[in-house]
């Protein structure tokens, strides 16, 4: 039987509450961490992980069938979506696996059930054997989040895009309906994989979050490799025809085999209003610079406070929240938090885009005077030995104080440049204090390199001559 009274719970098995759970554990306080399905939540079972295995999966079969290249030659290849799903169900049993042993080693107390939040204090628990209520101190709300639906004829085949990663069989066509990281994923995943993709995005940009010109750049290498972008366009009903799907939008009717609903999820903030939670218009819930909800003993992190937010950024909102509930349960006021949050964004498709600090768009609408340059991959000895040369690294500058305000890039593993670039960014530094760091050569993390060198106007794998957009140094007021 569970005790009735804890310091902390945490209400919600994903990324952000089980940081908060161990964060709070080692804080020595008593906490007990309620999950009513699979403890990971949606980003192990059902989003980030199983979906960044499938995709390797399908950059493996890319690169088997441009072997020929690098002299390695193979006979009969092919693959079989069967054996990428059971990978990729490995891998989310084993990271599960290791969750579990890991909060057990940390102390933590789980509690398999569905939690609401009764009062200000106390907790109903719901599990298969009983139901009861448990008393707390302070309670992180970490529920996550859902997919948002589009209305659709019940026979019309839709899938929302978790369900999208568990297809029993793959068709020959299909419309992606969004165009944010995890629809252009999903489109690159397919498309990778011969099926025909049309993606439909109501914006003129997709990646709306992205750089523009990283965004744009990558839609010109999608395009390439054959999906179809049809961007500026809404979809008003999705229709089933003869066992297919008809997609009518503005601008005309798209038929496909199956239909991705890709267009944002939602914070299961439900019930919360009803408590005296303060909920913005956008059902996401209200907080302060602690993750500190209208209610001072209730907290919210992730999806819950995002809609649509990242694993990472929920992680770190997760410890900030319980720095906050340490310092208050020891009746210790909360210092005014000045820490500058850098939350990375990426896109992990064939090339990969990252997004880090301001964009350019945001730096010109700040009012700043900014320097900008961009180092191609083209230029960059790893990226020539890989054969991956497409894309670029691009660095937005203050040209007056000369403070790094963004790092962008549009190549292959861009997502594992993201520390150096977070690193450079949030602390601060400026281009001379960043550009003096001695990378291992050859190695993507040069071309960040490079391209701070190409901001202070010393260009050291790329001429002069040969700059202008996306290939190397321009100034821009």
């Amino acid at each position: 039987m569970l005790e009735t009274q804890w310091d902390v719970i945490v209400i919600g098995g994903g990324p952000a509450g089980y940081t908060a759970a161990i964060r709070a554990k080692q804080h020595s306080l008593n906490v007990l961490l309620v999950e009513k399905d699979e403890l990971g939540g949606t980003c192990l079972n059902r989003g980030c992980i199983p979906s960044k295995a499938l995709i390797h999966c399908a950059k493996v079969w890319q690169t088997v069938k441009r072997a020929q290249r690098f002299g390695v030659f193979a006979s009969e290849i092919k693959f079989n979506w069967d054996e990428m799903q059971k990978w990729s169900q490995r891998v989310v049993a084993n990271l599960r696996k290791g969750l579990q042993s890991l909060l057990h080693h940390h102390g933590v107390k789980v509690a398999k059930g569905v939690a609401k939040l009764v009062e200000h204090n106390k907790v109903e628990i719901a599990t298969k054997e009983s139901q009861f209520t448990v008393a707390f101190k302070a309670v992180v709300l970490a529920m996550g989040s859902s997919p948002v639906k589009l209305p659709y004829e019940p026979e019309a085949p839709v899938v929302t895009e978790e369900q999208a990663l568990f297809l029993p069989s793959l068709p020959k066509s299909l419309v992606v309906v969004g165009g944010g990281a995890c629809g252009v994923e999903l489109a690159w995943l397919f498309n990778a994989l011969g099926i025909k993709v049309t993606l439909v995005e109501m914006l003129p940009q997709i990646l709306p979050m992205m750089d523009a010109e990283i965004a744009e750049g990558l839609r010109q290498s999608l395009e390439r490799q054959g999906i179809d972008f049809r961007t500026e366009t809404k979809v008003n009903k999705i229709l089933a025809q003869q066992g297919k799907a008809k997609v009518q939008t503005e601008k005309g009717q798209i038929e496909a085999d199956l239909v991705i609903c890709a267009v944002g999820r939602k914070p299961n903030s439900e019930g919360l209003k009803e408590i005296g939670i303060q909920i913005n218009p956008n059902g996401s819930v209200l907080v302060n610079e602690w993750q500190q909800t209208s209610l001072p003993s209730v907290f919210a992190i992730g999806d819950l406070i995002h809609g649509s937010g990242t694993a990472h950024g929920g992680m770190f909102e997760a410890e900030r929240a319980v720095a906050a509930i340490a310092k208050k349960l020891l009746n210790e006021p909360l210092p005014i938090d000045t820490a500058k949050l850098v939350v990375p964004l990426c896109a992990y498709t064939e090339p990969q885009a990252l997004r880090v600090g301001l964009t350019e768009q945001e730096a010109k609408e700040l009012g700043l005077e900014i320097k900008v340059a961009r180092f191609p991959w083209r230029a960059s000895g790893a990226a020539v030995a890989t054969g991956e040369t497409e894309g670029f690294v691009k660095v937005i500058a203050n040209s007056k104080s000369k403070q790094v305000l963004g790092i962008h890039i549009l190549g292959s593993d861009a997502a594992n440049l993201n520390g150096e670039a977070v690193l450079t960014v949030s602390k601060g530094m400026t281009v001379d204090e960043a550009m003096v760091a001695i990378r291992q050569h050859p190695s993507l993390s040069e071309g960040i390199g490079e391209a701070l060198w190409l901001t202070a106007g010393l260009p050291l794998h790329i001429a002069k001559s040969l700059s202008g957009r996306q290939q190397g140094w321009q100034n821009e007021s």
